[in-house]
């Protein structure tokens, strides 16, 4: 890797991270006066890379994403040994185990409405969509499919730019070959001899009205509707009986409701 950008989405200790940052070389800080969202963060960077550096890929990272060494270049290689084979690449990332006990998290393929989870073995292997941290994608790409989706501020954002690329003929793959931490939600709990992820209410609030903007897509698959539909209201009831403060659930999952019905975007306004 040649150089890093990093978005500082109005961080509270943007001065420390500024100092930090300072005359590192092949860095480039950009600050933003407010917090734009992740989408519109990411879309700022690779924008920066298109007119600034004279680059072929862009990585996607999260604040607290770590790598292991040869990470990017095993990326890489797995992405041209796909190309050599005819395969349309849309982006390669990879795969990501949980940090509590080191479990490799599955490949997620959708079958209309169902999830199969696909074990990684030594190769590549092909997924619905790929989680934006870590994720390799060619400017090319980036050209022909578009940037992330800002209306979206910070949830579904990999999965739209995932199915919308698949919607113009390429394929995602996961290598077992580059490797991260990842931990999904807030907390989890152990209900019916399966670990659920649940996630705070501001969070709740995200995943809740971008849905409604995930069932507007044309391009988004019909099963994948259904499912986000079915599994949006059950997860509000486990987020429900979950919660430290229902009173706070209940007032941010009917506002993200309401924000998602009339089509109410970007960044949320509540603070309750």
């Amino acid at each position: 890797m040649q150089h890093l950008i990093v978005i500082d989405n109005c961080s509270k200790n943007r001065l420390d991270i500024s100092l930090f940052l300072n005359g590192k070389e092949g860095v480039v800080l950009l600050p933003q006066n407010n917090n734009i969202g992740l989408a519109a963060a990411q879309n700022i960077g690779i924008q920066y890379v298109k007119e600034n550096i004279n680059a072929t890929h862009v990585i996607l990272f999260d604040q607290d994403s770590i790598i292991k060494p040869y990470f990017i270049s095993n990326l890489v290689n797995e992405e041209l040994g796909l190309i050599s084979k005819g395969i349309k690449v849309g982006a390669i990332g990879p795969s990501f185990y949980d940090p509590d006990n080191n479990q490799d998290y599955p490949a997620t393929v959708y079958i209309g409405p169902f999830i199969k989870r696909v074990k990684l073995g030594d190769n590549p292997v092909e997924a619905t969509f790929l989680i934006a941290s870590g994720c390799l994608i060619n400017l090319n790409v980036l050209k022909n499919v578009g940037g992330m989706l800002e209306e979206l501020f910070i949830d579904y954002i990999d999965v739209e730019w995932s199915l919308r690329a698949k919607k113009f003929g390429y394929r995602l793959f996961i290598t077992p070959k580059a490797s991260m931490a990842h931990t999904i939600g807030d907390k989890r709990i152990s209900l019916f001899g399966r670990t659920v992820s649940c996630h705070s209410s501001f969070r709740r609030y995200f995943l809740v009205r971008n849905s409604f903007k995930m069932l507007r897509l044309p391009y988004i698959p019909i099963g994948y509707k259904v499912r986000e539909t079915v599994f949006n209201f059950l997860r509000v009831i486990i987020g429900l009986a979950t919660s430290s403060d229902r009173k706070k659930f209940i007032k941010y999952t009917l506002a993200a409701f309401k924000d998602g019905f009339f089509g109410k975007f970007g960044p949320c306004k509540y603070n309750f």
